[in-house]
Formats: C-alpha cells, sequence, structure tokens
C-alpha cells in the first residue's frame, strides 16, 4: 500500500515538474518576446529623437541650388546678407578684418545650406556645379598658396590671365560685396582705416582702394599695375585669402572665431 502510494507521489512530483519546466520555457519565451519588443520600442524612439534633431539642426537651412554655386546670384541669401553685415560691424568695431573673413566665409559654406556648397578632400575643394562636384586646388580656386607670406608677382601674362579667372572672384562679387554694400550702409567708412582696408581689396574692382594715385586695386587690372600694386598690397591680399581659406577648411556649424 505504502509503496503504491509513494508511486504516485513520485508521479505526481514528476508531472508537476514536467509542467514547471514547461511554464518556465513559456516565461522565457515570454521574456524574450517582451525585451524584443522593449528593443523595438527603444529603437523607435531613438530614431525619432534623431530625426526630430536633426530637423531642428536643418531649420532654416536652403537647399543647394540647381546652379553652379560660386557664380549663383541666390536672392534667398538676401535676409541673412543684413544679419552677416550687422556681425560684421561688430568685428570692424574690433578691428578684427581676418576673423570676420574666416567668421563669414563659413557661416556661408556651412550655416546657410543643407549641404556644403564646397567640401574638401584628399587635398582638393569640391565645388558644388549644380548637380555634381568638381576639384578646385587651393591655388586654382582662389589664387591662394600657403608657404608664400605675400602674393608672387606675374611672370608671365598667362598667370596673369590665370589670377583673372580664379573662380573664387565669383563668390567675392556675389556674396561677398552684398554683405560690404550693407556694411558700407551701417557705416563701415567709420571703421578703422585697417578693416577697411581689408574690406575694400577683398571686393576687388568694387571696393574703388586706391592703392596709387588713380591706381584702384581690381581682380581684372593690367599685368604691370597689379605686380606694382602687389608690391604694396601683396601681404594684405595673402592675409585676405589666407583668412578666407580657413573659413572654407572649416569643418561643422561651430564658429572657428569668438564673435565680438
Amino acid at each position: 500500500m505504502q509503496a503504491e502510494i509513494g508511486s504516485e507521489v513520485l508521479r505526481e512530483v514528476r508531472l508537476m515538474r514536467s509542467e514547471l519546466q514547461n511554464l518556465a520555457g513559456r516565461l522565457d519565451a515570454w521574456e524574450n518576446v517582451v525585451r524584443t519588443l522593449d528593443k523595438k520600442k527603444k529603437n523607435h524612439v531613438r530614431r525619432e529623437q534623431y530625426e526630430l534633431a536633426k530637423k531642428r539642426r536643418e531649420e532654416g537651412l536652403l537647399p543647394l541650388p540647381e546652379k553652379s554655386i560660386l557664380g549663383f546670384r541666390d536672392q534667398r541669401l538676401l535676409p541673412r546678407t543684413k544679419q552677416w553685415a550687422d556681425t560684421g560691424m561688430r568685428f570692424a568695431a574690433a578691428d578684427q578684418p581676418e576673423n570676420f573673413l574666416v567668421w563669414l566665409v563659413h557661416q556661408w559654406n556651412c550655416c546657410t545650406y543643407l549641404r556644403k556648397p564646397v567640401t574638401f578632400s584628399g587635398s582638393s575643394f569640391r565645388i558644388w556645379n549644380g548637380h555634381t562636384r568638381y576639384a578646385y586646388g587651393s591655388r586654382d580656386l582662389m589664387h591662394y598658396t600657403e608657404r608664400k607670406n605675400v602674393i608672387q608677382l606675374f611672370r608671365n601674362p598667362g598667370e596673369h590671365d590665370d589670377f583673372r579667372k580664379r573662380p573664387w572672384w565669383d563668390w567675392v562679387h556675389g556674396v561677398f560685396y552684398k554683405v560690404f554694400a550693407a556694411m558700407v550702409d551701417l557705416g563701415l567708412d567709420k571703421a578703422p582705416e585697417r578693416f577697411l582696408r581689408y574690406m575694400k581689396l577683398t571686393c576687388g574692382g568694387f571696393g574703388g582702394f586706391e592703392v596709387y594715385t588713380d591706381v584702384c586695386w581690381d581682380f581684372n587690372e593690367s599685368l604691370e599695375n597689379m605686380n606694382k600694386m602687389f608690391k604694396r598690397v601683396g601681404t594684405d591680399i595673402q592675409i585676405i585669402l589666407r583668412s578666407m581659406h580657413k573659413g572654407l577648411r572649416v569643418r561643422g556649424r561651430e564658429s572657428p572665431v569668438m564673435i565680438p
């Protein structure tokens, strides 16, 4: 009798153990399902947060035009031109022309469009042409050679012609000059002499900076007059080019210089 009872109890215990194992298996399965759902939920929340952060970062930025960016007169920049000019006057009051040029080029290239108009890869700039990008070295783009402290005099008409056709002068005329004109309206003529000189030289012929009597700085001046002017303002021109080059090389939207 006792043997039968013991056998029955043993059978019940085994049955309970089997049920508990099944229950544990089901619980493990549910735990995996819950963990998977929780992971998917976290990923979904993370994607939403990323999209929201991206939207905030891109708020107010402009799509790149389907035009060659350096020669394109983008009318959408007009509201920004006034803002840039206002900030430029703060740099003028502090007599910081180099920092202003670095800041302005960075603002245009990194903080205006959804994608940078000018990127840098390897040893050359990549310029947006409306559909793709084309490569330009620093010298070919803006006549900038880092190892030089002054502009080298032209040795022949070919070098002079190359200088006159540097693509960056299109940006100077289309973007910088508008900022310069807005700053003139804000009283730029009262800025320190050095700041005003740098701004006029950057403008090229539009600045009207008289280097010698009746000889004004212009990207399109004759070879003889340019070489003559380089002897007086060549160092200034090199500093200007170095500042704009530095602004183009900056990555990210954080300002590379302190605003006065």
